[in-house]
């Protein structure tokens, strides 16, 4: 139940603004670093200063890919008389090609693959297969190590056939394994052939003509370029003096307008911090950003301020609520609770008052500008509401609607009605998280998710590698921190920072982990799919095995790093106790 604080709090919710600042933002064509962001990044400024909400503005140098119009001309087997030319699009980070030529091969899922450590642990600095040589692969599967792995074996260019829906229009997006600005080592993780896509339709088409061994020629532009990726956050601060904040990001670039996509989550991201500026007594702080280079540089807004703003997100953020595609026309509350286990019970209470409907933990999300994560920071809703599996407008496999990142992704597509809701559900969610006297985690619960993955890592990765040490060392732990006096707030965000880069990432706090992977304690996860699914020989497994003993290293250290903690909390209390 609302209480009458918050009830009063909703009522500062300006659904009028609302509604009105998304038409705005929704007539903008909002490329990365065009005119027309700027024009809506200009709207949401003069809006801060009406309502004297103190901003930043600032930008980080960073790469943007653009992708562009692509054309592929079938040629059959046959001869010039069944030639057909086809519009398609380059996805962001493809390399542009000028009629490269090729035999069309199709390949499924199971072909490629399935993710970051399968492609990279089996990759050989000789004798690799090429058995794709000069192709063209056809595919309604499509992932940055498929693209990668297709180029490796020697294919000339990559097809992505749509799967699901028979829409006309044809879903561009991007192909990288990295995550934002890339590190020295991961400069080569872009494609370096051509990658188009098409419409389920001609996918179809293009597919039945390789049965006959019919030639496919690539073309397309795929502009790349180093830019200043622009960043503007308001900062709302504490009443009550405190340095920590609740960090709310919503990217504001889009394909084409973009619609729901994000202008809905732009306009809710600015009713919010308009709402709450409003609220007399704020325990915490709130930072709301509007991220650029989304869409065209893989997060690269939102993992730019992870890193330049990396010791003050490390010490004072309390979580991250992300807004992305709140608002669209059939969608329902989401059945998941996109919040860590920490977090998940003030998330689903919030949800269930708000909108009369519980969930369940969501699994692990590499995706939606979750740039924090390597950090240790909890996030407190990834996205609220969302297209049901049965929903006439889902397509493909992911479950987007569509019209998603496609022209038709216009102010038609949003529904009003769901769009107030998901305000209503974020305000109360920030303003439940704000109010919180002291703090609003159950580390116990993080604590007792964390142990559970690691036994149930410890029992099927046996075969290749003994966790029974450290899963025992994370259990005395626990019982360290039950028997631990009251930690000071900062020793309990550091627990939470701690236990989170476990739980959610498989690389260093100020690193990136790449995409992928749906399961939580990521590095040892995938370690075991792969050796479940199997290694292409000997080599590779011996990689991926050492890879997995390095991530159960991890967790030795984790179990140090939290008992050397509690150890400090337990000292501070005895000098507190002495006379």
């Amino acid at each position: 139940m609302l209480s009458e604080r918050e009830q009063t709090a909703l009522s500062l919710l300006d659904l009028d603004a609302l509604h009105r600042h998304f038409r705005v933002l929704a007539s903008f064509v909002r490329r990365s670093d065009g005119d027309g962001e700027r024009a809506a990044r200009e709207y949401i400024r003069s809006r801060l200063e009406n309502a004297d909400i103190p901003y930043e503005e600032s930008s980080a140098r960073g790469i943007l890919a653009f992708g562009g119009e692509g054309r592929i001309v079938l040629t059959p087997c046959f001869g010039e008389s069944g030639r057909r030319t086809f519009g398609a699009a380059a996805w962001n980070f493809s390399a542009p090609a000028e009629a490269v030529v090729g035999r069309a091969r199709v390949l499924e899922a199971g072909d490629f693959p399935l993710g970051p450590l399968d492609y990279l642990s089996s990759r050989i600095p000789y004798g690799a297969r090429r058995d794709l040589e000069g192709g063209v692969v056809l595919s309604r599967f499509v992932s940055a190590e498929a693209v990668l792995d297709a180029q490796s074996r020697g294919a000339a260019g990559f097809v992505i056939c749509w799967a699901g829906g028979r829409e006309r229009e044809i879903h561009r997006s991007g192909i990288s394994l990295g995550w934002g600005t890339p590190m020295p080592e991961e400069a080569c993780w872009s494609p370096g052939i051509p990658v188009l896509a098409v419409n389920a339709e001609d996918g179809d088409i293009l597919m039945d003509a390789a049965k006959d061994g019919a030639e496919l020629s690539l073309s397309c532009t795929s502009p790349e370029r180093i830019a200043d990726v622009p960043l503007l956050e308001a900062r709302i601060p504490s009443t009550a003096g405190e340095p920590y904040f609740l960090l709310v990001g919503a990217h504001l670039d889009s394909k084409h307008y973009g619609a729901t996509d994000n202008a809905t989550g732009a306009a809710i991201a600015l009713t919010l911090a308009e709402a709450l500026a409003r609220v007399r007594d704020r325990r915490w702080g709130v930072r709301v950003c509007w991220w650029s280079g989304h869409e065209f540089g893989k997060y690269a807004g939102s993992s730019l301020y992870a890193r330049d703003r990396f010791d003050e997100v490390d010490r004072y953020c309390l979580a991250y609520s992300n807004i992305d595609m709140p608002g669209m026309l059939g969608a329902v509350p989401s059945r998941v609770v996109t919040a860590g286990p920490d977090l998940f019970a003030l998330a689903d209470r919030t949800l269930r008052d708000v909108v009369g409907r519980s969930g369940e933990l969501s699994s692990r999300v590499r995706a939606w500008d979750q740039s924090f994560q390597n950090i240790g920071v909890s996030p407190f809703f990834i996205w609220t509401s969302a297209l049901p599996p049965d929903s006439p407008h889902r397509t493909g496999e992911a479950g987007m609607p569509w019209w998603w990142h496609t022209e038709a992704d216009t102010a038609e597509f949003c529904d009003p009605k769901i769009l107030e809701a998901d305000a209503a559900l974020y305000v109360t969610a920030a303003l439940r998280l704000l109010s919180v006297e002291r703090s609003a985690f159950d580390i116990s619960a993080l604590w007792d998710a964390v142990l559970e993955r690691v036994r149930e890592l410890e029992s099927a990765l046996r075969p290749w590698l003994d966790l029974a040490p450290r899963r025992r060392a994370l259990e005395e732990g626990r019982r360290g921190w039950l028997r631990a006096p009251s930690l000071p707030f900062s020793m309990e965000l550091r627990a939470v920072r701690l236990l989170n880069r476990i739980f959610y990432a498989a690389r260093d706090a100020h690193l990136q982990d790449w995409s992928g992977g749906s399961e939580f304690v990521p590095g040892l996860s995938e370690a075991l799919r792969v050796l479940r699914r199997g290694v292409e020989n000997p080599r590779a497994e011996t990689i991926v095995v050492h890879y997995a003993g390095v991530q159960s290293n991890r967790l030795g250290a984790l179990a140090s790093e939290l008992a050397s903690l509690v150890g400090r909390g337990e000292a501070q209390s005895e000098e507190r106790r002495a006379p």
